[in-house]
């Protein structure tokens, strides 16, 4: 089973002591901190899942992350686990200088391990042609050499992706009416998603993926190495799903209130375009309508919570106005090509 994330929206609160607990794990192994460098929450504050600093260990640069959400899987066994079939030159992991699983006692776990000196392989929100190269590098690497097989077994809900799919965006969809977010808007949308669901998802296939395939998780080395952070996600999707990924990460933090959405749909495809050009992707004569509906998913998701309850440094409710604008187009645009799409035999 997968670790669950957005799943335990509803259950997940944060008790108020995370920053002691940093305080005494830090000075329990000896890592001087430095600034905290990300805090992971289920989209509220009350709903810390994680907290990451930056800092020294034993005169290295170092990271410690602690760890709260408890996880189905441990990172530090995905971790084990992925270096123990990688055969991959260039893609790899972070060195773990210590660590400690989940404590069910204790309510957290930790990493303590090295701290990456290069930039993510591309910029939020856009990537040049130059990093969309540098990405697709990547991804083919980590496609054909990196991951070789699942680290576990996929669950009963893992291994149809209509199932999951739906399970999935029905609980986004309850966050949101939560929040009073449930809109009109948001509705027809999602009536429209679940009956194209219907239609493509049992025909494409779940796979075992690194789940959040960021440009901010992948670390771009002067020596054409890449380093994969958020190693708790390594988990099962509908296929291309880590194609689509990186695309939702970053257009959602689109400031520019010039941005068209022709001009995204233009980049979405430029990146398609880019997919098609990889040795492994050349085989699959369908990769288009797959890649097209992960698009699809990644944007409702957007659309139905990401938007509302990201952060913005200035004018919220006007990029929130702005990019539910933008992202409903878009959302729009694909859901006409995948009605247009042919009947696929189901697999």
């Amino acid at each position: 089973m997968s670790n669950k994330i957005t799943e335990k929206y509803f259950d997940h609160r944060s008790h108020g002591q995370e920053a002691a607990i940093f305080k005494k794990v830090a000075a329990g192994s000896g890592f001087a901190p430095g600034k905290e460098i990300f805090r992971g929450r289920i989209y509220d504050k009350d709903k810390i899942g994680s907290l990451i600093h930056e800092g020294v260990y034993r005169g290295r640069p170092a990271v410690l992350k602690l760890q709260f959400l408890r996880p189905e899987l441990d990172e530090l066994d995905m971790i084990g686990s992925f270096n123990g079939q990688n055969r991959s030159g260039s893609v790899r992991l972070p060195v773990i200088y210590e660590g400690k699983r989940w404590d069910a006692k204790t309510g957290f776990g930790y990493l303590l391990m090295e701290r990456i000196e290069a930039p993510p392989i591309y910029k939020n929100p856009l990537a040049s042609r130059e990093e969309m190269e540098k990405f697709l590098r990547f991804y083919e690497e980590y496609k054909s050499k990196a991951l070789n097989k699942p680290f576990f077994p996929p669950s009963d809900g893992e291994r149809s992706s209509l199932v999951f799919t739906v399970l999935r965006v029905s609980n986004w969809a309850r966050i949101a009416d939560s929040k009073g977010e449930l809109t009109g808007e948001k509705v027809r949308r999602l009536e429209i998603f679940f009956g194209l669901a219907d239609k493509h998802l049992p025909t494409i296939k779940m796979r075992f993926v690194h789940g959040h395939l960021s440009p901010d998780d992948i670390f771009a080395l002067p020596s054409g190495e890449f380093v994969l952070m958020s190693n708790l996600f390594w988990s099962y999707r509908p296929e291309y799903y880590d194609a689509a990924f990186h695309l939702w990460w970053s257009l959602k933090s689109l400031q520019d209130l010039a941005m068209t959405p022709q001009k995204v749909i233009s980049y979405i495809e430029a990146w398609k375009r880019g997919y098609e050009r990889l040795s492994f992707i050349k085989k699959d004569d369908d990769f288009e309508r797959k890649f097209h509906f992960m698009i699809l998913e990644r944007v409702l998701g957007a659309i139905l919570i990401d938007i509302e309850n990201q952060n913005y440094p200035k004018d919220k409710h006007k990029h929130i106005e702005h990019l539910s604008g933008l992202f409903i187009r878009v959302f729009d645009h694909y859901g006409d090509k995948l009605k247009k799409y042919g009947n696929k035999n189901r697999i």
